[in-house]
This record gives C-alpha cells, sequence and structure tokens, in this order.
C-alpha cells in the first residue's frame, strides 16, 4: 500500500468510504494518511519484531508466561521504543502530502503548504508568496530531520528482505482476537483498492482502453517510470560503493533529499528554468530529473541493507585481486544482489509514476501520467473513467513487479537468490 498510487487509494477511499461518511474535508484527510501510512507502520514494527531471540521466546515459554505476559515482559519494550521515531516519520510524511489533500481537501481550509504553494505558482502566478512558502515548509521540514535522523538510520527503518517474521505459533482458537484484530485491520486497510477492482470494471472500461488518453498516459507513465527507476537505481549503487570505500561513511547527506519535498524540488526547477534561465528544456526530462532526486533516500533506504550484508561477505576478496566498479558489479553484486536490486528499481519506478504534483507543473496535454489523467477526468466529473483507468494503472503497477522478476528468473536460473 505504501509504494502503490496515491491517487488510486485515495480514489478508492472516495467511492467506498464516501457512501458512508462526508469523506471531504478533515476526517477524510485523517482516513486517508491512516490508511496509507498504516502498511509502513506494520512493517517497521514486525521487523522491530524480529529482534527478539529465539531464546527469549524459548525462555518465555519455559516460565509459562501468557500471551499477553510475553507481549507485556518482551513485545511492548520494543514496540514503545520505535513509537516516537514512527509517529514523527508519519507525522513528516504527512506534513508533506499532496494527493490527498488536493483531493479530499475540499477547499483552502484543510490546505497545506505543499498545496499552497503549488497553488500559488499554478493559479495565482504568485512566485514571491511561492518562495516565502517553500522556506517556511523547508525551515519545518530541516527542524524535522535533524530531530528524526538517528532514528531513521536504526537498522528498524532499512526495509530488509532478509528479515523476516517467523512465526511458529501453529493455528489456535487461543489467538482469535488476533485473528479477528488482523481480519478487520485488512477490511479497512484493503477495501479501498478491493473496491477499485470491483468498480473499475464497468461500461466505460473497454471505451478507456480504446481511448487515446489512456495509450498516451501509459507510454508516458512507462518512459518516467523507467528511466527514473534506473536513474536512481544507477545512482544509489554509486553512492553505496563510494559509502563503502570512504573511511567516513557519511550518508546524512543522501538522506537529506528528504527534506525537498517534490513540489519544493518542482518549484526550484520551475521558477529558475522558466523565470531566469528560460531553456527549452523537454518537460519530460526535467521530471524524470526530479523524481529520480525525489525517490533517491527510499531507493537507497532499500538497497542499503543487502549491499553491506555482501559487501562484507566479499569485501576483503575484492580489494585483494584489485576488483572495483563496474567490473565488481558485474561478477559479484549483480549475481548476489538481483532480488534487492530489481525490486528497488520497481519500488523506485512505481513511486515516481505515483507523482502528481512534479508532473502537475510541467505537464501539458500532450504530456500526462496515468496520476494525472485519473485526476483530471475526476476534476471533470467522469467518475466511471476514473475508476476504469484507476484499475488499469493497478494492473500496470502490478506487472511492472512481476514481469521484471520474471525476466531475472529467466536469466539467472542458476544463481542463488539473496
Amino acid at each position: 500500500m505504501f509504494v502503490l498510487p496515491t491517487i488510486i487509494s485515495v480514489l478508492g477511499i472516495v467511492l467506498f468510504y464516501g457512501d458512508i461518511i462526508n469523506i471531504y474535508g478533515l476526517q477524510g484527510i485523517l482516513i486517508a494518511h491512516v490508511i496509507l501510512n498504516a502498511p509502513l507502520v506494520t512493517r517497521v514494527l514486525i521487523q522491530s519484531l524480529d529482534d527478539i531471540s529465539p531464546n527469549e521466546k524459548s525462555l518465555a515459554k519455559q516460565m509459562g508466561l501468557s500471551h499477553l505476559g510475553f507481549f507485556l515482559a518482551s513485545e511492548w519494550p520494543i514496540i514503545k521504543k520505535n513509537i516516537p521515531s514512527l509517529f514523527v516519520l508519519v507525522s513528516f510524511i504527512c506534513f508533506v502530502s499532496f494527493t490527498p489533500i488536493l483531493i479530499l481537501g475540499g477547499g483552502p481550509k484543510y490546505s497545506t503548504i505543499e498545496v499552497a504553494i503549488y497553488q500559488s505558482v499554478i493559479f495565482l502566478n504568485n512566485y514571491n508568496q511561492a518562495v516565502i512558502l517553500l522556506m517556511i515548509q523547508i525551515l519545518i521540514c530541516c527542524s524535522i530531520f535533524i530531530f528524526f535522523f538517528k532514528s531513521f538510520k536504526n537498522n528498524n527503518f532499512l526495509l530488509d528482505d532478509r528479515r523476516r517474521n517467523i512465526n511458529n505459533n501453529s493455528y489456535s482458537f487461543k489467538y482469535l482476537f488476533d485473528y479477528l484484530l488482523i481480519f478487520v485491520f485488512t477490511i479497512f486497510i484493503f477495501s479501498p483498492v478491493f473496491y477499485i477492482i470491483i468498480k473499475g470494471i464497468n461500461d466505460k472500461f473497454i471505451l478507456v482502453i480504446q481511448s487515446k488518453f489512456f495509450f498516451s498516459s501509459l507510454i508516458t507513465t512507462l518512459k518516467i517510470s523507467f528511466f527514473s527507476g534506473l536513474l536512481a537505481l544507477i545512482l544509489t549503487y554509486g553512492n553505496l560503493e563510494f559509502v563503502q570505500r570512504s573511511k567516513n561513511k557519511r550518508e546524512l547527506w543522501f538522506y537529506l533529499l528528504i527534506i525537498f519535498s517534490p513540489a519544493i524540488i518542482a518549484v526550484g526547477y520551475y521558477i529558475f528554468i522558466n523565470e531566469f534561465l528560460r531553456l527549452n528544456i523537454p518537460s519530460i526530462i526535467i521530471v524524470i530529473v526530479i523524481n529520480t532526486i525525489f525517490i533517491l533516500p527510499f531507493s537507497y533506504n532499500y538497497l542499503s541493507p543487502s549491499y553491506f550484508r555482501v559487501s562484507q561477505e566479499h569485501l576483503n576478496l575484492s580489494e585483494s585481486i584489485n576488483l572495483y566498479g563496474f567490473k565488481k558489479f558485474m561478477i559479484v553484486d549483480l549475481n548476489r544482489l538481483k532480488r534487492p536490486l530489481i525490486t528497488t528499481f520497481c519500488i523506485s519506478s512505481i513511486l515516481s509514476s505515483s507523482d502528481l504534483v512534479i508532473i502537475s507543473f510541467f505537464g501539458t496535454n500532450d504530456l500526462s501520467t496515468l496520476t494525472q489523467t485519473i485526476y483530471r477526468l475526476l476534476g471533470n466529473y467522469r467518475i466511471e473513467e476514473a475508476r476504469a483507468l484507476s484499475l488499469l494503472f493497478l494492473a500496470y503497477c502490478l506487472l511492472y513487479f512481476i514481469i521484471p522478476r520474471y525476466i531475472l528468473g529467466r536469466i539467472y536460473k542458476d544463481a542463488p537468490f539473496n
């Protein structure tokens, strides 16, 4: 859900919860951000609970601790330790949120600085106001980042596929409450997506598939996704090589990029290129570059655990035979890191394809992504077409994850997955 295009989740929330409550306004914004951030929080907490050793679990079993007793003695201290960091992380993500606010805000009353910057440039053409808001947002983001960075670099915030929560408990009625809680949580989080799947196949579905705007948006999205993901992967790997060979492993500068939200970067490019340099750079190149800058901290955060683990295994041998750079990548890292590399590429690509703010600054009628096209359809009250296109976008994201893994598996049949 965290890497799922936000426009799909928000549209699903509008369609599903809109019949139950008044989804526009503060209540809708809160529901959307809970649904969007809950999977990330869950992933971090589960990964944190992996730190409980098997010996500790065996000791608790020998002592006859109940499920509640084990939770209070072992699990709760770990969860409690992560609560402040998770609170700041989610607050930071919500602070720079754009798409949910733009769709669910319902007016200026519930606007954020991010949306206000966008409105100042696009609708008011007031660059002075946009720059002032931009500086305020950077100042606030810097303050949050300084407080949060050490926690962000905690191992529990580095998403690692190798760290899996192994539960040896057999299915039992004593865990019935847990199963019920998980079921309710799943329904709450995934019901908007299920609703998109159900309602996406409608009378307009075939019409959307045959439409010119669908193919145009699909090709543009594919170009931006592929090149942003590839460029982010190359820069991330290059930085990891630099950090590994550097005596002072300073990763701070790489994570500093998280301060600059898409709106901040887009406004900077928009004003600097259009108003000062007046350069005629193709918009798609600008969109790819800005998307790459924005997703670098996420790609680095995902790839770094696997990279450093493999690097520790082969560092001495690689140095002894003078194996560096591209040659080391082809002989060692490509084979051992193929799954993290392809997953990082896919996540980076999907994150870039789901962006709405950057393409809103530089997009045109001829340059529109699937995300922007869905937003335009909603703005024109073409709800059925927006549902159908959202379903196609969801299928695109799933295929984007499946196809590269399949191709990689065919190429490296005999190589062990890392």
